[in-house]
């Protein structure tokens, strides 16, 4: 088998005009077809990765990588007892924290405001922990000397999520307080719980980016969370790691070395429902830019159909001077994976390129959109994959015309040449 001869042959038909003067748009609309195809699915692909990779970023921002909870009864756990379960993983970070519901409460002249929130008590050293989390502090501070001591007032300062403080109309600009009610913290002389009441001043804002934290939250100090949830708060450690990557592995080795009482979960574990939704759809749009593909192999197919009436008798020629059946359908095969290659390679050099520009350059979203920028994670592995695809549909879509065209009998075709 002759390669260099079949794809030298193979060439000649691509660039051919002997099978009409519009076989050459044909064979233009079929390359554009296939990268048209590729380019669509590097670009979206790369969009919803980003998406998902940014998203992940902000949940494990606000609260960490790997969450340590501790159940009643339990016993205590220190960080270097932590480290021990985990020795030669790289930590960023791992800091304590006390939550629980309650229901926060203000007052703007005459009107109140109530809605229910979950308090986070937290390590004012470890503000800096809190990765992609916008902070703003009416004074200037950093958060650390707003959480750990009080105002003029007497009141503990508090850090609320932006739509908490949109909700409950306040603002740390106007020395707002707010009232935080802890409804089954306490035990009382009949033994039933009731509820807890503290007033904090609004010290400052935060906005993690996930609707549910900055509509929901109120971070405060350790100290202060504990003593207003009492019985029902929920105590435990925020785990945060170098390398994201890590934390399937390193939550198996925790729950292997963990004493009784305590849990340990992913941020992706608190999360299934909509990282399931996004890994949908995700195949769900590759499926449908595939079908992309699948409509320009239409195109390829005919073309492939259309060489082959075309060049009916240079086949029976080929055939009858002993070129074997398989060496004449590659080349119409290579004929079409020329048309794949040329259309998957601009496919794939326009969609990196428009991928690396908007991750170069993001592209602003509106102010109604949750994320400022539209973003962009470019994988090489998915683009090239895409581009092999954009090549397989279009050799796949040439397989029944050239069986069809090296099926004839060469005899039948030149009998009257």
């Amino acid at each position: 088998m002759n390669i260099p001869l079949i794809s030298w042959v193979a060439q000649r038909y691509l660039s051919s005009k002997s099978a009409g003067s519009y076989a050459p748009l044909l064979t233009a609309t079929a390359i554009a077809g296939i990268a048209a195809g590729v380019m669509a699915l590097i670009v979206v692909m790369s969009v919803m990765l980003g998406f998902r990779k940014e998203l992940a970023h902000k949940l494990a921002g606000f609260n960490a990588h790997i969450t340590l909870t501790r159940s009643d009864g339990a016993g205590e756990m220190g960080a270097d007892e932590i480290k021990s379960l985990i020795p030669g993983v790289d930590l960023k970070d791992i800091s304590p924290f006390v939550q629980g519901e309650v229901i926060a409460a203000a007052e703007a002249g005459d009107e109140a405001a109530v809605q229910g929130a979950r308090v986070r008590g937290i390590d004012p050293a470890r503000m800096g922990a809190l990765e992609g989390v916008d902070l703003y502090f009416s004074r200037g501070e950093d958060g650390v000397s707003g959480l750990a001591d009080s105002d003029a007032s007497g009141l503990p300062d508090a850090i609320v999520g932006s739509e908490v403080s949109t909700q409950l109309m306040v603002h740390p600009d106007f020395d707002d307080a707010i009232a935080l009610i802890a409804p089954l913290a306490e035990v009382g002389p009949a033994g039933d719980l009731i509820p807890n009441r503290k007033r904090f001043r609004v010290a400052g804002l935060f906005k993690a980016g996930i609707y549910e934290f900055d509509s929901k939250y109120v971070l405060v100090g350790l100290d202060e969370a504990r003593s207003l949830l009492g019985q029902q708060a929920e105590e435990g450690w925020h785990i945060r790691l170098v390398d994201p990557a890590d934390t399937p592995d390193v939550i198996a080795v925790v729950r292997a070395g963990l004493p009784p009482g305590w849990k340990a979960s992913g941020f992706d574990e608190h999360n299934k429902k909509l990282f399931a939704a996004l890994k949908l759809e995700r195949v769900a749009m590759s499926a449908i830019l595939i079908m992309v593909l699948l409509i320009a192999s239409c195109s390829i197919a005919g073309v492939v159909l259309l060489t082959t009436a075309a060049k009916r008798k240079d086949i029976a020629v080929l055939q009858s001077i002993g070129m074997p059946g398989l060496s004449v359908r590659l080349v119409f095969i290579i004929h079409a994976a020329f048309i794949g290659v040329i259309g998957a390679g601009a496919g794939l050099i326009l969609g990196v390129l428009i991928a690396l520009a908007a991750n170069r350059r993001p592209f602003r979203l509106p102010d109604s959109y949750y994320l400022d920028y539209l973003p962009v994670d470019l994988s090489f592995t998915h683009a090239i994959a895409f581009a092999i695809v954009g090549v397989a549909v279009a050799i796949a879509a040439s397989i029944y015309p050239v069986s069809q065209a090296a099926g004839q009998d060469p005899v039948e075709v030149l009998r009257y040449e």
